[in-house]
């Protein structure tokens, strides 16, 4: 598998920001502070919607 990076939406403002699909600690939104990417070993767990996905 490729490294993915992700662009997700946030639910709670609608911000949208770029992050590493294997995140390895939470990522919070930049605007408002909710969790958007929980690690998970592997893949992270996205909270958000994935909006582009970049190989």
């Amino acid at each position: 598998m490729v490294n993915e990076f992700v662009k997700v939406k946030c639910a709670d403002c609608g911000n949208e920001q770029i992050t590493f699909r294997k995140a390895s600690m939470n990522v919070k939104c930049n605007v408002c502070g909710t969790v958007l990417v929980k690690p998970k070993g592997g893949n992270a767990e996205i909270a958000g919607e994935i909006v582009e996905v970049f190989n």
